[in-house]
């Protein structure tokens, strides 16, 4: 429910940088399942959620970063749903390639 970046030099302090978390736990209704930083750009990286969807943030922007600067996901059809339907569609990891795109 929330993405904490550190400086390995600064052990006693983390800095939250995602957190989607709601208030009441049970209006939950994704989790981050995976998170990778570009490999030549440590401001901008990636995350994916149980829903399907991968977005990308740029810490530059704002050291909060629920707000996601480019989102990708596939529109799912209504009709298709299915108690399966989040299982199938959850994205399990995400990665940039070697070059970074």
């Amino acid at each position: 429910l929330r993405i904490n970046l550190w400086n390995l030099a600064i052990s006693d302090t983390s800095f939250n940088i995602v957190d989607i978390k709601p208030t009441n736990m049970e209006e939950l209704t994704e989790v981050i399942t995976a998170a990778t930083c570009h490999p030549q750009h440590s401001n901008i990286f990636l995350w994916s959620n149980s829903r399907g969807s991968i977005r990308m943030a740029d810490t530059r922007s704002q050291a909060l970063c629920d707000q996601h600067a480019k989102l990708f996901e596939e529109e799912e059809d209504p009709s298709r749903r299915s108690f399966f339907s989040e299982i199938i569609s959850s994205i399990n990891d995400v990665k940039f390639s070697k070059d970074g795109r």
